[in-house]
């Protein structure tokens, strides 16, 4: 904080201004750190209210039709293979993953005014819709099944695009974390609900000796599964008008059961002498459990106030980020080892820079936290270390979509 320019020139607004036209970026750093020195500061408030203002989004509430005439284009293209002559084991891997991806995108490109978002954001979504059909039909390449898995993460990308009313706003993106979270939450509440009442369904039906069971499943079923991520953004986007915070309450909830269950779980393993030196299954465990770790802390975090100070949760997230470090470290000595092994493939790579893509984040996370607990500092610049490295999800999911099949030819 010694070296914190800003506060030695509060009484002088030109070189203020001459100081952030120098290097914005720095400025904007230590600004972040003084106005948590000094927080009654008018001149470092209004400094700030300046660098993260962000005007409100033009958007129009989506009504009843138009969100009836997204799910019934979802079930559409979800069912083309029964209306056309088109083979299910082509179709489905394709692009089930992204017709929810796509729709709900398209209801956010209704809601924005914004001409030139529609433009990028459509022309994305065509240019994944064409490099699906000319990806090779092998589902023995590697390299291709990669494809076909990243291909819908990237697809997130554009509907991120779609969501923020300015791409590279940090509070934007950290809006869009959150309602990721809260549409995931409504989408299962949505999909509980579905099965009670297809239960139900088919039991009055069978009770009148009426079987309707597989048309349900074929058609209804299949409706509502594709249908659930719409409505679900529907309701945090019209009827919550996305102020609800399930996602950041449940994070801080299973966050101290997932850190005990976490270390019992390690110690198990090694008490159990399992390895994922040598099992594969183990290793693909740890792996997912860095993904699950990476979300909750995220959603943990986007969901407090911005000008939040810290709580004991903070110091369980930090825990936990730290536990799955470990976690990490493991894994990729585990990938390393069958690499030396058994040599370089698809997947081993792809797992690889996976692994060191959310290890890098969760670092950047781990130091920006432990900071914040050491000085009791409130938690804006962790919101700004999560939404800056977003887009290298982004290249990464694009890289293994596009580059990577063509580095091994499709094989």
């Amino acid at each position: 904080m010694q070296n914190n320019r800003i506060l030695g020139l509060l009484d002088q607004p030109d070189a203020l201004e001459s100081t952030y036209r120098n290097d914005p970026a720095q400025f904007e750093a230590e600004l972040e750190e003084a106005i948590n020195e000094k927080a009654d500061s008018e001149t470092l408030r209004v400094w700030y209210a300046r660098l993260n203002y962000s005007p409100p989004a033009i958007v129009q509430k989506i009504s009843i039709v138009a969100l009836i005439a997204l799910c019934l284009v979802a079930g559409f293209f979800s069912k083309i293979p029964a209306f056309f002559p088109v083979d299910d084991d082509w179709y489905y891997p394709r692009f089930i993953p992204l017709i929810p991806v796509v729709v709900v995108t398209a209801y956010f490109m209704i809601t924005t005014t914004n001409n030139r978002v529609r433009s990028f954001v459509a022309l994305g979504i065509i240019s994944c819709i064409a490099y699906l059909l000319v990806l090779p039909d092998d589902s023995k390449a590697d390299s291709v099944t990669m494809a076909l898995i990243h291909l819908p993460m990237f697809s997130i990308s554009l509907l991120a695009v779609s969501f923020m009313p300015q791409w590279n706003s940090v509070k934007a993106r950290l809006d869009f974390i959150r309602y990721i979270g809260e549409m995931a939450i409504y989408t299962a509440l949505i999909l509980l609900g579905g099965m009670v009442l297809t239960a139900i369904t088919l039991g009055l039906f069978n009770l009148i000796d009426l079987d309707i069971d597989e048309w349900y499943m074929e058609y209804v079923v299949v409706l509502g599964l594709v249908s659930s991520p719409i409505v679900a953004t529907y309701l945090f986007d019209a009827i919550q008008n996305r102020q609800s915070r399930f996602a950041a309450m449940l994070s801080n909830v299973f966050s101290p059961l997932f850190l005990i269950t976490l270390l019992a779980y390690l110690v198990a393993t090694f008490y159990q002498g399992k390895s994922p030196f040598t099992d594969r299954d183990f290793l693909i465990l740890f792996n997912g459990l860095l993904i699950v770790i990476l979300a909750l802390t995220m959603f943990s975090i986007v969901g407090k106030k911005r000008v939040g100070y810290i709580q004991l949760s903070d110091y369980i997230n930090v825990l936990l980020v730290a536990a799955t470090l470990v976690v990490n470290i493991i894994a990729l000595s585990a990938i390393l080892f069958r690499w030396l092994e058994f040599g370089l493939t698809v997947n081993r790579l792809v797992v690889t820079g996976a692994n060191i893509t959310i290890f890098v984040h969760l670092t950047l996370i781990l130091v920006q936290y432990v900071k914040c607990l050491r000085k009791n500092e409130h938690l804006a610049s962790l919101g700004s270390i999560i939404a800056k490295y977003l887009p290298v999800y982004t290249v990464w999911s694009l890289t293994v979509a596009v580059i990577l099949p063509l580095v091994f030819q499709f094989k």
